[in-house]
């Protein structure tokens, strides 16, 4: 029983052998269609087809990236199906991919195979299939700056997306202008990078920066991210405010002007020579120094105002000077601060000169318009009556006397209605209560008659 065993596993062992060999040395194989290189966006369907001819025992399978694609009952790879045909120039086998994502992205090939062994006879070419997509939506993430940066030190922000075909551009925009130096674009394996870095100062304080990126894949899409507004800390910088010169005895005021970030904490006043306390006096955080009774002794004195905060301390110092009188500009130790005081009492003065001036043109205006525009106006107002000319119908002026008289018989009496009554009024029967004054002709012997006034109205 034992060497009929081994027969059979012998004679096996022979058959494939020869079956190999026969197919090594004997078969030959031809491929009528390979499959090509091609692109797809993602969510769409894709298919490699592949024809080969001179197959017997053989069978065509499909490789990526140099592995075999096994189908399997996951539900991932359910996308996946190979379909195959034969035909009369040989044997079709055709990869199909639904819903292509990007990790379907890669190099395939049809591949001759025993069935029995998974020995390969055979292979085309590789053709790459390359899965075009925009980033993801929460792309790209803008790294945010340190929450205080000392002015003076570098910066860096980054802008990272998602490494897809194509690629996308990214580009930082400040000011709504592109930044174009200290640029670097790193890739890896599944990201891309745009980093920027500079050297700051206290103008970048409060900076926004905003990262943008496009495809070529849609002209029309367009994502941004921005980083907060930067926090430029600095040590303060101090101008000093005051009157140059100064009178004596008259109060006068210093302002330590500062700008700063973070805020100036504290402010100290310094002279040389020491004045007295009693001759001067600082506001609650000092920030504001008043000499009381400044005097021409004080005159020369350096008064120095200090101001500090957490990045550090900085002072400023002026050259007091008490005169009797003030001085031009050329001869004062600060121009710009006196300059601006005779500016400002010069221009006191013009205005003072300039509303009265106002005040004459206006009432000049006044009397311009009563005597050339209301005495003309009224004038012909008045007598505009006298100018009206009346002609009749064959165009003959009329006089039109001023008084206008009719004859006894014609005037109309009370409660009477006669051909020389109104006219009735449109929407009713009656006529309208309407007034008319009317003058007749008496005899000359007005002493032996008495004559009555009657106000004719029509009811």
């Amino acid at each position: 029983m034992f060497q009929l065993y081994k027969a059979m596993v012998i004679t096996i062992a022979i058959s494939v052998m020869a079956t190999y060999m026969f197919v090594c040395c004997f078969a030959v194989f031809a491929f009528e269609d390979v499959p090509s290189n091609d692109e797809v966006m993602t969510g769409k369907d894709h298919a490699f087809s592949c024809v080969v001819s001179g197959m017997m025992y053989e069978e065509l399978t499909w490789f990526k990236d140099g592995r075999q694609i096994h189908l399997t009952a996951d539900v991932d790879e359910i996308r996946i199906s190979i379909v195959k045909n034969e035909l009369s120039n040989g044997n079709l086998s055709t990869l199909v991919i639904d819903n292509v994502i990007r990790s379907d992205a890669g190099l395939y090939q049809c591949v001759v195979i025993l069935p029995t062994s998974a020995s390969v006879l055979d292979r085309s070419p590789e053709a790459e299939l390359n899965i075009l997509s925009l980033p993801a939506p929460e792309y790209p993430i803008c790294s945010e700056p340190e929450s205080e940066i000392i002015s003076g030190s570098t910066v860096k922000l980054t802008c990272v997306s998602e490494r897809v075909h194509p690629p996308v551009s990214l580009q930082f925009i400040r000011n709504s202008k592109p930044v174009n130096t200290g640029i670097t674009f790193t890739k890896t394996a599944n990201l891309v990078t745009l980093q920027f870095a500079k050297i700051t100062t206290k103008i970048d304080n409060g900076d926004v920066y905003e990262c943008y990126q496009y495809s070529s894949l849609d002209l029309n899409y367009q994502k941004s991210c921005r980083t907060k507004p930067l926090n430029i800390q600095y040590k303060p910088e101090i101008k000093l405010q005051h009157t140059n010169p100064v009178l004596p005895g008259r109060e006068t005021i210093l302002f330590c002007q500062t700008f700063a970030n973070p805020p100036v904490s504290h402010y100290q006043w310094t002279s040389v020579p020491h004045l007295k306390a009693e001759d001067i006096f600082t506001d609650g955080n000092g920030q504001v120094l008043k000499l009381l009774r400044p005097s021409l002794k004080q005159s020369g004195t350096n008064i120095t105002c200090i101001a500090t905060n957490e990045i550090g301390q900085v002072s400023s110092s002026i050259e007091l000077q008490v005169s009797q009188t003030i001085r031009n500009s050329e001869n004062n130790k600060n121009p710009h601060e006196s300059t601006s005081n005779q500016m400002t009492e010069m221009s006191n003065k013009g205005i003072g000169l300039s509303l009265d001036v106002v005040i004459i043109i206006a009432a000049g205006v006044v009397i311009i318009v009563v005597l050339v525009v209301l005495v003309p106006v009224y004038h012909y107002c008045l007598c505009r009556n006298n100018n009206i000319t009346t002609i009749d119908s064959l165009g003959k002026e009329v006089t039109q006397p001023e008084v206008y008289y009719e004859a006894r018989e014609g005037v109309i009496l009370r409660h009477t209605i006669q051909d020389r009554s109104l006219p009735r009024v449109p929407t009713t029967e009656v006529y309208g209560h309407w007034r008319h004054s009317t003058a007749s002709q008496v005899p000359n012997d007005l002493e032996s008659h008495s004559y009555t006034y009657i106000d004719t109205e029509n009811d």
